[in-house]
Formats: structure tokens, sequence, C-alpha cells
């Protein structure tokens, strides 16, 4: 008889999502994770009254499993909207230039906001507000590049200003290698179901905020309300999981240092990579498969500043940067200026991220040198009198799935492999999905049929 109902490996949001919903169903649970914190990528630092988000900062209000979340977990009244002056910015030719503030994903929609975003050259403008004229690829053609789909449908200026920098940034990839259909499916699903990505977008209901939402405190706050609904000895962190094998009908789970338990079931709730060694035990395609998507590294770089140390009025939520450019920062969220209460009354808090697909070296570097190149370029764009009066450096390394090119394709392979391991399951951000809302949607499902599955093995 195996020790545990289900073993279940990384406690980042995925793992923790899956904990929860496995632990209501009267499963006997365990959530190892080797740090020594839950959480993962998320973290948020309270420093001299700023609050930090170390990586994810943002809740999409149009995705439910997330904000339905925070409100199974008693957060719902610490749900706050952006502050509402909405502008992103793009630097062209070393300055800030706007991006229209009415988009589909930065991509224009109506000529409105064409016309007044200065981000783009008349000739690029007339080429973007073609494509509502332009006719649908066919459904059957197959999945493309992110900027294989938005030359096709706004031209190269729309390549060059929005697909790299923001489409791409997002994920700190490589535009030309990531899939649409991975990760901007609504992109995708516009042009099939209304043969125009604008047209689309502009019948569709407004979206307050631009989707998104945030808690007051940080995005820390979501993994101690979760921690505070998952009952206590499940998580246990400082557990170095090393290897799963198959035990006579169940799993026996190795830990580094510690005695092997058996479990009826176990969910990797890991990144690809971590899933590709302890799957090697169980299933060599499965292993590989996982193997062959690939991660990045981000590094952001929070830098608080004075009263009137910056020119800029940062009348908006903050800029990227393409390639082009040549700056060591590859965006900058304005984080006093989007989200309520993160810095002391009249200070500022900017959040840099830096590093891009062709300069992979800042996670190698040292912090003074990281928060010297970040004030460098913020001082360049937005005139900056003063040094910071706050800096803190945040590593997440190999924490950015890229979903290529033919992603679905290889997850297909990986549900076929799965469905040949019973009692094998896997989540986490690089599988179905990337963002929060993404792993908690797909976290609880999978933990659903996990529950189905034991159900059907054994009496409880």
């Amino acid at each position: 008889m195996a020790d545990l109902d289900v073993v279940v490996v990384g406690a980042g949001v995925s793992g923790l999502t899956a904990a929860r919903t496995l632990c209501r169903q009267g499963l006997d649970v365990r959530l190892f994770e080797r740090e020594s914190r839950c959480g993962g990528v998320i973290k948020t630092d309270r420093v001299d009254d700023f609050i930090i988000d170390a990586g994810p900062d943002t809740l999409l209000a149009h995705k439910p499993a997330a904000i339905a979340l925070v409100g199974e977990v008693g957060l719902a009244e610490r749900l706050v909207a952006p502050l509402p002056r909405r502008t992103t910015y793009v630097v062209r030719r070393s300055a800030l230039r706007t991006l229209p503030e009415t988009s589909a994903m930065g991509l224009p929609i109506n000529w409105h906001t064409l016309l007044t975003a200065n981000a783009f050259s008349w000739h690029g403008k007339v080429r973007m507000a073609a494509e509502a004229l332009l006719p649908p690829r066919p459904p059957a053609a197959g999945d493309e590049s992110i900027s294989s789909f938005v030359r096709r449908r706004f031209g190269d200026e729309a390549v060059r200003y929005v697909a790299e920098p923001l489409l791409a940034g997002l994920h700190r990839g490589d535009a030309a290698r990531l899939s649409l259909r991975a990760l901007f499916p609504a992109l995708a699903e516009a042009e099939s179901r209304q043969g125009s990505v604008s047209r689309a977008w502009r019948r569709m209901p407004a979206r307050q905020g631009g989707g998104s939402m945030a808690l007051r405190g940080g995005m820390g706050e979501l993994v101690s309300g979760m921690m505070a609904h998952i009952p206590q000895g499940v998580a246990v962190t400082g557990w170095d999981v090393t290897a799963i094998e198959r035990d006579d009908g169940a799993f026996r789970v190795h830990v580094r240092d510690r005695a092997s338990l058996t479990t009826r079931a176990v969910l990797l709730a890991t990144p690809a990579h971590v899933t590709r060694t302890l799957a090697a035990g169980l299933d060599a395609d499965l292993a590989s498969l996982c193997g062959g998507i690939r991660y990045v590294s981000a590094v952001n770089v929070a830098l608080g500043y004075g009263p009137d140390a910056i020119r800029h009025p940062l009348n908006g939520w903050g800029f990227v940067v393409p390639a082009a450019e040549r700056r060591r920062v590859r965006s900058a969220s304005w984080v006093s200026s989007k989200w309520p209460g993160r810095a002391p009354a009249g200070s500022v808090l900017i959040r840099a991220s830096l590093g891009s697909p062709s300069r992979a070296d800042a996670i190698d570097m040292d912090d003074n040198a990281l928060i010297d190149r970040a004030h460098d370029d913020l001082r360049d764009l937005l005139g900056i009198r003063e040094p910071p009066t706050l800096a803190r450096v945040y590593r997440l390394p190999l924490a950015m799935p890229q979903l290529e090119v033919g992603h679905l394709h290889r997850m297909a392979a990986i549900d076929e492999r799965l469905s040949k391991l019973p009692g094998v399951f896997v989540t986490a951000s690089g599988f179905r999905g990337v963002g929060l809302p993404d792993c908690i949607q797909d976290a609880h499902a999978v933990a659903e049929r996990i529950a189905g599955y034991v159900g059907i093995t054994g009496d409880h």
C-alpha cells in the first residue's frame, strides 16, 4: 500500500493550486519544494514603503481562473485596478514614442488611436490600417511565428515596434521563433473568425483597465493566501526530489538525503527542464519531449527615486525597447504610475527588465553592474537627475518558457505519452500556457483529473 495518495513536486503557483484542489478532495497529499520557500517566481519585497514584485505582478481579469482563486482564498477585497493613464511607450531613435492606447495587445484597432500614436511613420500607419482589408489566412495553414503573423497582417513597422519588443518581449523571446497560437491564440482566432484582428477587437466588449488587476500588497499575498488554505504539513520546503520510479502499481519518490516514499499518483509541477530529469526513470520519450521546451533567464532591477528626480511626467505604464536600439534595458514598468500604493508619497518606483535573446549574459553580471546599466538607460530616456534611493536586483534563472512554433504539436505528443503512464501528470508554465492565470487554470484542471484517477484506483 502506498504511503500517500498524491505527491506534487514543485511549489510554484501551479503546485500550490494543485495541492489545494487535491486537499479539498480529501486526499492525502504532500507538496515537495526543493527551495526554502514556496511561490516559485512569485516574490514580493517591502522596503521602506516600496512594494516590489520580483516576478509576476499582474493578473489578467479576462482570464477568470486567477481572479476566482483570489476570491476563494479570501483576497477579493485586496484586488486593485490599475491607475487610469494606460499609455505604453516604445523607444524609437532614443526617444519615447506612444503606442496606440486602444489596441489588440499593442496592435492598432481603430483610426483614431492609430493617428494619435507617434511610434509609427505615416507609411507604417497606412499599412497597419489596411489590416481590415486583407483576406484571412486559411486555418489549415497551421501555426506560425509572432513576427510572421504581425508582418502579414500589419506590416514591418508593427513587427519592429510591437511584435518584437512587446509581444515577444513579454516572454523574453524571439518573435521569429515564438508560436502565435500557443501564446496569443486570441489573435489567431480573431483572424479566423472575423477575417481581421482590428475588426474582431472592435466588436469585443471594452476591457476596463486593459484587463489587468493586482493585489494591493503585491503578488506575494496570493502565495500567503494559498498557503493559509492548504492544511499544515502538506507543503514541505527543502525537499529535493531527485528521481521517480514505478513501484508495484505505485510510484517511489526519491528525495535527496531523505528516505524515499511511495505514492499512488505523482504530479510534476516543475519547469519542463526539471520535469525532463524527473521523468527519465518513467518514460524516455516523455523526458525527451519535455527537454525540447526551451527556457531563458530574466533579470529585473527595481529602482526607487525621490521627488523631482525625474523630468518625464511618467504619464503611462512604461516602455518597451526594440532590439535595434541596442540598450541593456528591454522594458521598464513605471510601477508607481500603474498601481496605487507602490511607493512612498512623492517617490517613484520603476522596474527595468534586462536581457534579451541576443544578450543572455545579464544574469551573470554582478548587482552593481546591473543597477548601473539600468539606471543609465533610464536616465537617458527619462531625464533622471539623481541616483536611485533604492535598488534591488532579482534574478529569475531559466524562468521564462519559450513556446516556439510547433509547441502545440509537442504538447499533444506529451499528452499522448502521459496517457500511457497512468498516475503520472504534469503541469507548469511552459506546458499548456504561461502566466499566472494559465498556470492556475491548468493546475486546477489537472488536479481534478488526478482526484478522479485516485478515486477509481482505491477506496476512500
